[in-house]
């Protein structure tokens, strides 16, 4: 056995090597796309689809396990920048605006529990997908956004909704996991009391937010913390508040997301901050991004029936985002496509809870499990592309600008 062993490349050895390469290869993709015009995220698609599981089968499952706090601990840079870019000021102000886009992500998940339903998932797992559908993904949104260096109205306006629909899609699928749980045959509980334990994490993870942001302004008051410092006990306090919602089964979630939006309201010199951790936030991106693309099997996409209901779910995500923005005078018509083309991107159910503290995925049936694995392939596939192109049809892109 231990010639066995010896026979084989040091490298293939160690997990964190291989997803060291992986990130490597994407790395080096990336940079070669972007210099042709294209996302660079879709490096770590393509890295993701050589070494995962519909490719060289060296990243799977079992692999990406050992790393989930690497993973979290991207998660939360990427969900603390997204808490970052909400106004809620501006989005109370706004009136209409504003609602246009809540009713977009309301829209959404209505829509989709309707077409799920209508393809013959139970109204429980249909409601369930549909919850998760109402979430736009950070990392696809907040990547292309740093890629082309993007600003401007609409991508503002988009940039808020990625953090509305999360904490919708949030609170939509405390709801669902409730009745499915309360209704599972081996349930011990009823809806009102799985529904208490849901409201108990989401008040948990409120609470460890404002511990931790607590702890971070003192920190940096007692330091007497520059700028350039503040950063480093800023990550220390983010790595403090994922640990802390990880053992009391808290909603990372909405805590991370939380921590974001109590910096931007205190924190006044936002562009030494971004600039500061912009770095770590992109190798974030790319591994996260990379790790969903390692897990998509290519076979998904050959199965008529999912991949069908999986289309028209995209389509129809699009359609309806589209159509709530209709009210708002704020945005021309070719605004309006953009916001609703960059918003078409969505989350898988680990992503959505961070460290899967709402264990619940594994209530879904053979036929829905189709359906999401359809529409994760799909998402991996066009999401990064159809995002980056609603922000070039917004024309509030930059690239090659050093300061946006």
């Amino acid at each position: 056995m231990n010639e066995d062993v010896a026979t084989l490349p040091l490298w293939l050895l160690s997990p964190l090597a291989v997803i060291g390469a992986g990130l490597l290869l994407s790395q080096v993709i990336g940079v070669v796309l972007q210099a042709r015009g294209l996302p660079k995220l879709y490096g770590a698609v393509i890295a993701g689809l050589l070494l995962g599981v519909s490719g060289a089968g060296m990243v799977d499952a079992a692999l990406l396990a050992q790393f989930q706090e690497l993973f979290n601990a991207a998660s939360a840079l990427v969900l603390f920048e997204v808490g970052r870019k909400m106004d809620l000021a501006w989005l109370w102000r706004s009136g209409r605006q504003g609602g246009a886009l809540v009713l977009g992500c309301v829209l959404r998940g209505m829509g989709a529990w309707a077409l799920l339903a209508a393809f013959g998932l139970g109204w429980g797992e249909a409601a369930f997908i549909a919850a998760i559908l109402i979430a736009v993904n950070p990392v696809v949104f907040t990547s292309m956004v740093s890629d082309s260096n993007a600003s401007g109205v609409a991508t503002y306006a988009a940039a808020n909704t990625v953090g509305i629909s999360n904490l919708l899609a949030l609170l939509a699928l405390s709801l669902s996991l409730a009745w499915m749980r309360s209704h599972n045959i081996n349930a011990e509980f009823g809806f009102g009391r799985e529904l208490l334990r849901q409201g108990s994490q989401l008040a948990l993870g409120v609470a460890i937010a404002l511990l931790c942001y607590g702890l971070y302004a003192l920190a940096a008051r007692i330091s007497k913390a520059q700028a350039g410092l503040r950063p480093g006990i800023l990550l220390a306090a983010l790595m403090m508040d994922l640990g802390l919602c990880s053992v009391t089964s808290a909603s990372a979630l909405l805590s991370l997301l939380l921590m974001g939006l109590l910096l931007r309201n205190a924190e006044t010199r936002d562009n030494v901050f971004q600039a500061q951790v912009k770095t770590a936030q992109d190798i974030g991106y790319a591994l996260l991004f990379m790790m969903s693309a390692a897990l998509v099997q290519v076979q998904q996409l050959f199965q008529w029936l999912p991949m069908l209901a999986a289309l028209l779910v995209f389509a129809l995500r699009i359609g309806l985002t589209r159509l709530a923005l209709m009210p708002s005078a704020a945005w021309s018509g070719n605004k309006k496509n953009a916001i609703a083309l960059s918003l078409c991107s969505l989350v898988s159910f680990g992503s959505l809870v961070v460290d899967n503290s709402m264990s619940g995925a594994s209530y879904m049936s053979e036929g829905a499990a189709a359906v999401m694995a359809a529409l994760l392939a799909l998402n991996v596939l066009a999401g990064p592309g159809l995002t980056w192109w609603g922000l070039k049809l917004a024309d509030e892109t930059h690239e090659g600008d050093e300061h946006g």
